[in-house]
């Protein structure tokens, strides 16, 4: 039987859903798919818009207790995310930086990637894009790049630009109003990420009786609110095109050796300036070489005698 056939809104019954003691409990699945049949439609009324030009892939978290949400439902989230080839790529380099317990205890790929979406608690509703702060990935990505002052300031004018009412969790403890987001926030964001977990937002928070959760209005209200926030979600996800995770040395020049780079397919770069490889494809394949560069899309310069070649990175190992 399904419930999906229109969108009714967010009523009281469905923060009940989500009580804290119906959790664990198979007994309260039927409540929980109701509401999650809710989200689909919504995922499926905003598909267009905003899976398109990036080919985004789009769910819904389990409606029932199980490996993939610690065996409790303590949220329903309808999130947007890359597409499931683009998470494929980089699997490895997540599993390389986060602890297998950890994978098990927290399977949820929403929880690993940047999204864009909606997350029901018995608490409230939270419309925007999120990230948790144990994505890693993501969340270096925007930190090293803000690091560049233009980049910070074009970062600050974007959260700025959000409708009246949005503001940017940068802290478990601290909830900023868009409008008045600024550089020091960005501080304050890589200080909670370096010793906190907590789920990063820039959107809207509303509790449950808030008119705009609606039927006739929280629909209406998605489709301007989430695609307006793509530019924000290109400036901070990874992507081979977006790579800021190659580490300055503190000269200022090159790159440290333990830097997390990371090449076009999502593999690890597991070498530096000054590791000596050998060049496996091309017309120099069996040759070594140094390393005197590598740039922020997994690109390297190789010195080979005399002569310093530019070549992808899967094109050579370290020796």
């Amino acid at each position: 039987m399904s419930f999906g056939e229109s969108f009714n809104g967010l009523d009281a019954a469905s923060f009940d859903a989500l009580e804290p003691r119906k959790w664990s409990s198979n007994v309260f699945n039927m409540e929980r798919m109701r509401l999650r049949d809710q989200l689909r439609f919504l995922g499926t009324s905003m598909e267009a818009a905003l899976a398109h030009d990036r080919h985004l892939a789009w769910d819904v978290t389990p409606h029932a207790p199980s490996v993939f949400n610690a065996k409790k439902v303590s949220e329903l989230v309808l999130y947007f995310t890359r597409s499931q080839e683009h998470q494929k790529a980089i699997a490895p380099l997540l599993d390389s930086r986060i602890s297998l317990p950890d994978q098990i205890s927290d399977a949820g790929e929403h929880h690993r990637h940047l999204i864009l979406g909606l997350r029901i608690t018995h608490d409230g509703v939270e419309a925007g894009l999120m990230c948790h702060s144990t994505a890693w990935l993501d969340v270096m990505n925007l930190l090293n790049r803000c690091r560049q002052p233009s980049e910070s300031l074009d970062f600050v004018r974007m959260v700025r630009s959000m409708p009246e009412g949005c503001t940017a969790r940068v802290a478990p403890d601290l909830e900023v109003p868009a409008a008045e987001f600024d550089t020091e926030h960005l501080k304050r964001l890589e200080e909670a990420v370096l010793n906190e977990s907590f789920l990063i937002r820039i959107g809207r928070w509303m509790q449950p009786g808030d008119p705009l959760l609606a039927s006739s209005t929280l629909l209406p209200y998605l489709r301007i609110l989430l695609p307006g926030l793509l530019p924000l979600w290109d400036f901070f996800a990874w992507r081979p095109a977006s790579n800021y995770l190659v580490g300055a040395s503190p000269s200022g020049g090159g790159t440290v050796k333990d830097a997390p780079v990371v090449s076009h397919d999502g593999g690890i770069i597991d070498f530096g300036v000054g590791t000596k490889v050998r060049l496996v494809d091309g017309v120099f394949s069996g040759r070594t070489g140094v390393v005197i560069d590598i740039d922020a899309k997994g690109h390297v310069r190789v010195l080979v005698g005399k002569v310093a070649i530019r070549m992808d990175a899967r094109q050579m190992r370290p020796v």
